[in-house]
């Protein structure tokens, strides 16, 4: 006899499909990662994509919104990496002005 197979499938509310569409968006996260963490199919995330592009998943943020805000996360990541780099050069000057004034006393 054939198996039946049940026409119940899981049902992922709108939230959760944006929330994971938004993950897919992050600079450092790969969507194979995130479907992975997620417990689901890559290729259902990347059709939730399509589906957010065309506005058939309704509620919150539109693409448009998600891309911004992932450009903020790289911007802000951009900023903390200068601000970095500028302590260590402000050091490496504050150094250099101590030798300079040190090798100015010897003579």
């Amino acid at each position: 006899m054939p198996k039946t197979y049940s026409k119940e499938y899981d049902r992922y509310s709108n939230n959760f499909k944006r929330l994971a569409v938004l993950l897919t968006y992050h600079p450092d996260l790969l969507a194979l990662e995130v479907a992975e963490h997620l417990g689901i199919h890559p290729v259902m995330l990347y059709r939730w994509r399509m589906e957010m592009k065309r506005g058939q998943i309704k509620g919150g943020d539109s693409e448009a919104d998600i891309v911004e805000e992932t450009e903020l996360i790289e911007a802000n990541r951009r900023i903390k990496q200068l601000e970095k780099q500028l302590k260590e050069t402000q050091r490496e000057r504050d150094f250099l002005k101590k030798v300079k004034r040190f090798s100015q006393q010897k003579k």
